[in-house]
């Protein structure tokens, strides 16, 4: 437990030193204790929230939003994390190395693709179905060669800080938790806000520490990564995989 709380400690504050870390073995146990606290966090928080709490505007959900329905949600969440993962170290492969303006204007590219694809296929007259598909299918299977770039010993340690910088989004409920008592829609969206940059700052220090990367091209692999996830998300309901709801949800947390 006290291992848990240090590492934990050091994501928050010291991304680098948390970052180090993982260098020997990933840490595993302990970040996915820290995933495995998020998640729970998460649930309970969303569960226990109001629907329409902070925002007093919000439309009636369409699904009742029980104990049952964000479990559901809570459920997609780790195939997201592994998506973020998978997308990031594939970035980090293309990004760490070369001439910056072509690997930016490439990967800028790469990861506008699928967002195009589900813009052509959710307009009225839209690219069939398999198309989409078969597209989607292509822009994250391009990852495919740059994850088989890397070494077990080099990746896990990332992976593993990767988890446990989600000790962020456990803290974050707090000020969201206090938003919700306030009926505060500021509090609650700017508590989003910060906790996205600061996952996205403990990330870039993170890759800094166990890849070498400079901060400005591992900034851009967050940033990128983070789109794709999205966009994994998304590319999920649209196939026909995540309900409507679901996906909602899950942009929403």
């Amino acid at each position: 437990m006290l291992k848990i709380l240090t590492l934990g400690r050091d994501c928050l504050f010291f991304p680098s030193r948390g970052a180090e870390e993982n260098r020997k073995d990933g840490n595993i146990p302990q970040n996915l204790a820290i995933y495995a606290l998020f998640l729970i966090g998460s649930l309970i928080f969303y569960w226990l929230k109001p629907w329409n709490s902070p925002d007093q505007y919000a439309p009636f959900p369409r699904d009742v939003q029980n104990f049952y329905f964000w479990f559901r949600v809570m459920l997609w969440q780790p195939p997201l994390e592994i998506a973020w993962i998978a997308c990031l170290l594939g970035l980090v492969s293309w990004l760490e190395k070369g001439n910056l303006m072509v690997r930016l204007t490439s990967a800028l590219a790469w990861t506008a693709a699928p967002f195009i694809l589900i813009v052509l296929y959710a307009q009225k007259q839209g690219i069939p179905k398999p198309l989409f598909t078969l597209g989607e299918i292509i822009s994250f299977a391009l990852f495919i060669p740059l994850l088989r770039r890397w070494k077990k010993e080099n990746w896990i340690p990332i992976a593993g800080f990767m988890l446990g910088i989600n000790v962020i989004g456990l803290i974050v409920l707090i000020p969201m938790a206090i938003s919700v008592v306030l009926k505060s829609t500021r509090l609650f969206d700017a508590s989003q806000i910060i906790g996205g940059l600061w996952m996205l700052w403990a990330g870039m220090m993170g890759l800094r520490a166990l890849n070498g990367m400079r901060l400005s091209r591992a900034f851009l692999a967050m940033l990128f990564s983070l789109f794709f996830q999205i966009a994994f998300a998304f590319a999920l309901h649209f196939i026909g995989i995540v309900p409507k709801e679901i996906l909602k949800a899950l942009l929403y947390a």
